[in-house]
């Protein structure tokens, strides 16, 4: 059917989904700047027993450039929005058998498209690192940066030792990858993407009530994961996220769309809500009074087990509704599909893996370089190391702000390019690898497939009921799928 009207056309569209996506790698890049040269902005206030008025960047809202974990959750709610999408309109068009064939070779291919470039870059800042590149950054006073930045290893052998240890690392829990910290979250990535493509084919026959039935119960029983793994993520914001893409695939979000108070009074306020909830500090909460009341108020709406980590929680939920306020406002949608979102959001990734490593050269070089060793002292010393002098270290100290700000700005537009190049280069590459893996491992035949009555075999059909193979009607040849 032909749209005419602008508003129908973009209640139809999903590219809003790349530019959220490419707006929170850049406030994932942000917080880890903030970590170096602004971690007072990771509290809400001042420290405990002082008395001031809180700093601009340290209030809501404004403070998002401090809250990493929150944009980090959106990344979970548009994987389980994006990869869920396209088998649900399946299933509502009652072709559940494309959505399982297609469901089962995205999740060959995710696994592939997480591993690669997370090794590759891997690779790349091992090399930096056991060439000396890093020295200038592990030395600065930058916490983010001397706290994530390795030094070389001993010898050639211990080099190879710690390459393969951290490339392991970056999918088991534990100590993470020491090469690029941010990788912290593609374990949980992945673990997401299997437990989407999982309930997927658990659910993509049922009809659209019971999926979300189904899913809505699958949702509160993962908070009983969440305290299992002491993250309060992964199933939540992505069974969430498959939930808004049944939402969204459904009359709903139109009708509610053309209500006048609904796009323009509502959904902004939903919005609102959900940067307030998605801007809560990481520690020291109770200082002020805005996030020690939505802490009470999260403690009264979640259970006890999902206490142990208020930031996540809230976060998550703010990512929640921020995806729910933008799925019934037209404006909100076209907003975030204009081009250059849409090209930021095809960077996502890169930028989410190569921003370390040019934090730790680009944006180290040309901050410290020149800059004086000054002593400081450790924040963690003991009694031993002040009676023996060794609590305090030499670092070089930071320059004026200006300074700052160019290098910050520098960073930017190099992380950019390479980011840029890495899309257009190496993802082409992934995807060959990929699919030379996937012809090599994949079977010839697509398998048993559920249609009607019978079982779909290579020799004939199988009756379910009898048991036996019966010849193969001339008409059941095998149709033309989505790969």
């Amino acid at each position: 059917m032909l749209l005419t009207d602008p508003n129908d056309r973009i209640m139809q569209d999903s590219t809003w989904a790349d530019g959220l996506r490419g707006i929170a790698a850049l406030y994932v890049a942000s917080s880890h700047i903030a970590l170096c040269f602004g971690r007072q902005f990771t509290n809400p206030c001042c420290v405990e027993g002082e008395t001031r008025t809180p700093w601009l960047f340290q209030r809501p809202f404004f403070r998002l450039i401090a809250s990493g974990h929150s944009w980090v959750a959106v990344f979970f709610v548009l994987l389980g929005f994006v990869n869920a999408l396209k088998p649900i309109k399946q299933a509502r068009n009652g072709d559940s058998e494309s959505a399982l064939l297609g469901l089962s070779t995205a999740s060959f291919r995710r696994s592939f498209r997480l591993v690669l470039p997370a090794t590759v870059a891997t690779i790349i800042s091992w090399t930096l690192c056991q060439t000396g590149v890093y020295e200038l950054a592990r030395n600065s006073d930058a916490y983010w940066l001397y706290t994530n930045t390795p030094q070389p290893s001993e010898g050639l052998c211990s080099a190879f030792v710690d390459l393969v240890q951290s490339l392991m690392a970056t999918w088991r829990f534990g100590p993470g990858n020491q090469y690029d910290q941010p990788q912290w979250a593609l374990l949980y990535l992945l673990m997401g993407s299997i437990m989407a493509f999982f309930l997927l084919m658990a659910t993509v026959q049922l009809t659209s009530v019971w999926r979300s039935v189904t899913l809505t119960l699958c949702l509160l029983w993962s908070w009983s994961w969440s305290n299992a793994m002491r993250d309060p993520m992964v199933g939540y914001t992505v069974i969430g996220g498959i939930l808004l893409a049944e939402f969204s695939v459904s009359p709903l979000p139109a009708k509610l769309a053309s209500l006048p108070l609904v796009s323009t009074v509502l959904s902004p306020a939903l919005a609102l809500l959900a940067l307030l909830m998605m801007s809560f500090p990481g520690g020291n909460a109770d200082s002020v009074p805005w996030s020690a009341n939505l802490k009470y108020i999260l403690s009264i709406l979640f259970p006890s087990s999902l206490h142990f980590s208020f930031p996540r929680l809230s976060g998550s939920t703010g990512a929640l509704i921020l995806c729910i306020a933008i799925l019934v406002s037209p404006q909100m949608r076209r907003a975030l599909s204009v081009k250059p979102l849409r090209w930021l959001g095809k960077l996502s990734f890169p930028i989410y893996l190569l921003h370390g490593t040019f934090m730790r050269t680009v944006l180290a070089w040309f901050v410290f370089a020149g800059q004086p060793l000054e002593p400081f002292k450790l924040e963690k010393a003991t009694e031993e190391d002040k009676a023996n002098g060794r609590d305090t270290i030499y670092r070089y100290g930071q320059p004026g702000t200006v300074r700052i700000l160019l290098g910050i700005i520098l960073m930017t537009a190099v992380t950019l390019g390479a980011s840029h190049f890495w899309a257009n280069n190496f993802e082409p590459a992934f995807g060959k690898i990929t699919a030379w893996a996937e012809g090599k491992m994949k079977r010839s035949s697509d398998g048993p497939m559920l249609n009607g009555g019978a079982l779909r075999l290579n020799g004939g059909a199988l009756s379910p009921r009898s048991g036996a193979l019966s010849p193969r009607s001339p008409l059941d040849r095998p149709e033309k799928r989505e790969g």
